[in-house]
């Protein structure tokens, strides 16, 4: 493949910017413009200024731009290996970042910078292998109470904190992105019942998550422990700092916790707690699900709970109950037996 020629230097470039601004949600914009920094160090475009390799680059320059840059990105998405987990990318991961290619192509073709029909021949000819449904497993009943117990054992509002965390997750099931985001103001009272706002579920869409009084009781005793309730819009959940003994404070009200330091946390809390199960932040999700279906929560109430625009997504793929008893116990009538001699 011939390497992508950069010329007219100084040329103002609109279409990269015009697509992210195009997303509502600054976590989408994130994340388009992260899948798109991984397809200009394929191209091995490179910004000096620190800025986003592709806001750099002329509107022109697309006009030559064909389907074989396309296709060799796919086959090289194809070939890589995750240094964080050591597999091949995951499905999910190469559709978002070959999405985001033909977004940012569509754009260019809408001003008129990118072939219409080259655009179509890559959107109809060049296939985007289909999302697995295959999730990591939920979180038995035994290892939510190792992970809740160890994590009440903590000191400080160490404890107080992680016991919240892990309460409101196990409760709710909401992403781990959702749940970073989390603000003070986003606990409510409504009628009378204990409410959780999300903000920033997908699609930028806004749901409300009625909870358990225990629940609302151990998160509103961290805010208020903790000093977090002193301003709505200081984040749920913070990092704390040990500054002594078994004394922890808060170190920055106003910073949200990252996504990986969810992730840490769990892994952490997994190997100390001694729990075997490979558990992911995922897991608190399925768990949810799973567990509310088999106490006979109804599954549009699980529906609104999660913000799947889907029923199918929660029994399909969301739902771990194995079904290992007989299917036979269900018939209206019975198979006859040998008569023993």
């Amino acid at each position: 493949m011939k390497q992508l020629e950069i010329i007219e230097k100084g040329v103002e470039s609109t279409i990269y910017k015009r697509m992210i601004l195009s997303k509502v949600s600054p976590r989408t914009q994130i994340l388009y413009s992260n899948y798109l920094k991984d397809f200009a160090q394929y191209l091995k475009l490179s910004s000096p200024n620190g800025s986003h390799p592709l806001a750099n680059v002329p509107d022109s320059v697309w006009l030559d731009f064909d389907a074989t840059y396309v296709s060799g990105y796919l086959q090289y998405l194809l070939s890589c290996v995750s240094k964080r987990t050591g597999r091949a990318l995951s499905t999910s991961t190469i559709s978002g970042r070959m999405s985001a290619v033909r977004e940012f192509l569509t754009e260019a073709a809408e001003l008129g910078f990118f072939s219409k029909e080259t655009l179509g021949y890559i959107k109809h000819r060049i296939s985007i292998p289909r999302v697995s449904s295959v999730h990591h497993a939920g979180i038995s009943s035994d290892d939510q109470n190792k992970l809740l117990e160890y994590a009440y054992k903590q000191p400080g509002l160490k404890g107080k904190k992680d016991y919240a965390l892990f309460r409101l997750w196990l409760d709710t099931g909401i992403r781990r992105e959702e749940l970073v985001l989390l603000e003070v103001r986003d606990l409510i009272m409504k009628g009378g019942v204990p409410v959780l706002v999300v903000r920033h579920g997908k699609g930028n869409k806004i749901r409300e998550i009625g909870l358990g009084d225990y629940t609302f009781s151990v998160v509103e005793e961290w805010l208020k422990e903790s000093g977090q309730d002193s301003d709505s819009r200081h984040p749920i959940f913070c990092q704390v700092r040990k500054i002594g003994g078994s004394v922890y404070k808060v170190v920055d009200p106003d910073k949200h916790l990252s996504t990986n330091s969810l992730w840490s946390m769990v892994k952490v809390y997994c190997r100390k707690a001694g729990i075997k199960s490979k558990i992911t932040p995922h897991s608190f999700r399925v768990a949810m699900v799973t567990d509310t279906l088999n106490g006979g929560a109804p599954i549009q109430h699980v529906k609104a709970v999660t913000g799947h625009a889907s029923i199918r997504t929660i029994t399909e793929v969301y739902d771990r109950n194995s079904y290992l008893e007989p299917i036979a116990k269900y018939r209206i009538h019975s198979l006859p037996k040998r008569q023993t001699h």
